[in-house]
This record gives structure tokens, C-alpha cells and sequence, in this order.
């Protein structure tokens, strides 16, 4: 399946692969705790369920990070790669065999160093291809290149699906007056909601919105629905009444314009 050099650090505009280290992943990454528990979280649930029956298909993670999709899919019955360009990533990845093993079908999963914009496969190999919390990380150009990479790779028939967050809008309406809210029950949070976190200011470089999304998308020769699905639960809010508020804002719109974060699309080839 490797025919081409995965060029790794070419592109001159890109996040430094140290970054993502393991601290990175199992401290700040999204589903670190679903993760060490051989668990998935409902996000990526609910990307998995978009790809529908994997059994027998061949699949890519691009941008892989701890694994949990490939190996949700190697328990599936797919062919399933993940390629990341952070050498931890790709060892963590490895190393979570055991906990994602009480399914283990039989069918292989493979994790390789590799970079998003130059992916090392031929054309039309994949049925399949994620690719989940990796668009926000990636420059423009970058994203570009790595979306035209999966079209090229990607089989006639087969179908592209992203996650990506946070929302612009909400960032950019929502935040502010959520923000407000909490500076009245006595929580002060910063003006910019990238630095509630170490590592995200430093990573999160391309934050999307669904029109801007769609049209990369377009560029990169894709037919694409992109819509905002929220997946939170808001567990980490204990005062129920605030919880419900934030769940039906989320919810409804047209709050949910500004109120959810989590983007998705399904893209297929034109």
C-alpha cells in the first residue's frame, strides 16, 4: 500500500510535531478518559456510525492520535490505518493494543508515520477515510492539500467523514456570552477561550465554521453535507438548571448556530 514518500515537516506552515506529545493526549485531548478505559467517545461515535457497515472495508485515520478509530474499526472487520505525523502519537497508538483488545476480529490494524498532506498510499485505496479533530490543526494550504490527498485516495464510491471544533460562531457569539453568564455566578474565564487549556492556543490554527468547511471541501473536489451535531453532555456543569439551558441551546435553533461546537461532514467524490 506505501508507494510514496511521506514527506514529513515539508510543508514550511505547520504546527511543530513535538506538541503533540503524550501529555498532549492523555491530559488534554478530547476522550483521554474514555481512552484509558478502552472506551470512545460520543463524538467519535457518532462519526463511526456515519461510516455505517465497516466489516471488510479498508479505512483511514488521518491524524490518528491515540488509536481508538482504527482500532474501533479493526474490531469491526475493516482494514484499518492510521498514520499521524507526532512519533508519539504513533507509539501511544500502538501501545493501546490491550486495552481495545477484548474484540479483536482478526482483521489488521497499522499506524505509520506519515503526514496528512502528503499521504503515503495509491489512488482509490480506501473505502473509508476519518478524518476527526484534525482540520483545526492544520494551516489552510495545509488542510487544502490534505483534503485533495484524501479525495485521491479515497475509492469512487467511498466517503470522506470530519469532525472538527470548535465552531467559529460559537467562539466568536456564543463564548462571549456564555462568558458573561459565568462572570454573574462568580467564575471568571479569559477573553480568549483558547487559553482556558496549555496546549490548544499553541495547535488549534485553522477554526472552522460549516461554509467555510464546505467550500475547502468543495475546492478539494468533494460533494459535502456540513452541519453542526452536538455530542456534549455537559457533565462537568453541576448546577443542573444551567446544564439543561446549555443542552437545549446547543440543541435548538437558532441558537445552535452559536451555542454548538462540534462540526461534522460527509463528503463523497463529485
Amino acid at each position: 500500500m506505501n508507494k510514496r514518500s511521506p514527506h514529513i515537516g515539508e510543508d514550511k506552515a505547520a504546527v511543530p510535531a513535538d506538541l503533540y506529545n503524550r501529555e498532549y493526549f492523555l491530559t488534554e485531548c478530547n476522550g483521554y478518559h474514555e481512552f484509558l478505559k478502552g472506551n470512545i467517545t460520543s463524538r467519535l461515535q457518532f462519526a463511526l456510525r456515519l461510516a455505517g457497515e465497516l466489516s471488510g472495508k479498508r479505512v483511514l485515520d488521518v491524524g490518528s492520535g491515540r488509536g481508538e478509530v482504527v482500532w474501533y474499526c479493526a474490531n469491526s472487520g475493516a482494514t484499518a490505518c492510521g498514520i499521524d505525523y507526532s512519533p508519539e502519537a504513533i507509539s501511544l497508538a500502538k501501545g493501546a493494543a490491550e486495552l481495545y483488545s477484548t474484540q479483536i476480529s482478526g482483521r489488521p490494524a497499522h499506524f505509520q508515520l506519515a503526514d496528512a498532506a502528503h499521504l503515503p498510499f495509491k489512488r482509490g485505496v480506501f473505502d473509508v477515510i476519518f478524518m476527526l479533530d484534525i482540520v483545526e490543526h492544520l494551516y489552510p494550504e495545509q488542510l487544502q492539500h490534505a483534503l485533495e490527498e484524501a479525495h485521491r485516495v479515497l475509492r469512487e464510491k467511498g466517503v470522506l467523514i470530519i469532525h472538527t471544533m470548535p465552531n467559529l460562531w460559537y467562539y466568536r457569539i456564543g463564548y462571549p456570552l456564555y462568558r458573561i453568564v459565568q462572570r454573574i455566578r462568580g467564575k471568571k474565564l479569559p477573553r480568549d477561550p483558547q487559553q482556558r487549556w496549555q496546549f490548544v492556543s499553541a495547535v488549534h490554527v485553522n477554526k472552522q465554521d460549516i461554509w467555510r468547511l464546505k467550500r475547502a471541501l468543495q475546492d478539494a473536489g468533494f460533494q459535502a453535507k456540513v452541519w453542526l451535531e452536538p455530542t456534549q453532555s455537559y457533565q462537568e456543569e453541576k448546577n443542573r438548571f444551567v446544564r439543561f439551558c446549555m443542552h437545549a441551546l446547543s440543541h435548538y435553533y437558532p441558537f445552535r448556530w452559536v451555542f454548538c461546537d462540534d462540526i461534522f461532514a460527509l463528503a463523497r467524490k463529485r
